[in-house]
């Protein structure tokens, strides 16, 4: 699952190569494959619209398949609106693009179901990073995010590790390590979650004297 950042042709061809599908948000009007989407779900109009009362939706769909208008990617795009509606909410609608033979064979629901599930991802992880541990948003879509992220929780991990083996200022009581392994997390979130301002990891990390 990608967001609207990626729906593009490299990145649906090189998904193609590797042999995978893909899942991908839609949100450029003006863009292809969300240009031609929108022109040919007006002419086809809505194909399903079912109740959901686990969660309390009306949900209806748009649905088109075999897109080739996108000239950067030789590949099928299956092309999927849904307009979600709960009782006293205003509606929300997901668009949202679909490669590989295999994925685009989904039911609508499922394919809903899919894309929707990428929300717990952001907000489990993107939203807390900005909200609770202060990082930037160049330390998840710059050029060095991944690296920069990797090498953060690597040292928090060695931290964690050399704290937990030497159980420094600590007794040796009990013997379970897993209750020193939960004392030090809480004490990390709850120290770096007060922290005044963010931390300027760029001149921290860049910083050669």
């Amino acid at each position: 699952m990608l967001d609207a950042l990626y729906a593009n042709g490299p990145v649906m061809t090189q998904l193609t190569d590797y042999g995978y599908g893909g899942f991908l948000v839609l949100k450029k009007e003006k863009n292809e494959p969300l240009k031609d989407a929108l022109t040919l779900w007006e002419m086809e109009g809505r194909c399903e619209s079912y109740e959901d009362p686990e969660r309390k939706e009306h949900v209806e769909f748009w649905d088109v398949d075999d897109i080739e208008t996108l000239t950067s990617y030789q590949g099928k795009i299956r092309a999927i609106r849904a307009v979600v509606t709960k009782p006293n909410e205003d509606p929300s609608t997901w668009c949202f693009a679909i490669i590989g033979q295999r994925a685009r064979q989904l039911g609508r629901r499922t394919a809903l179901q899919i894309i929707r599930s990428r929300w717990h991802i952001e907000n489990t992880a993107f939203h807390q990073w900005i909200r609770y541990w202060n990082l930037g948003h160049v330390f998840r879509h710059g050029q060095n995010a991944l690296l920069a992220i990797l090498l953060l929780w690597t040292l928090a991990f060695n931290l964690l590790q050399l704290f937990i083996y030497r159980r420094l200022g600590r007794c040796r009581r009990p013997k379970d390590p897993t209750d020193t392994i939960r004392h030090i997390v809480e004490v990390m979130l709850r120290e770096l979650a007060t922290l005044p301002e963010p931390i300027p990891w760029g001149a921290l990390l860049l910083d050669s004297s």
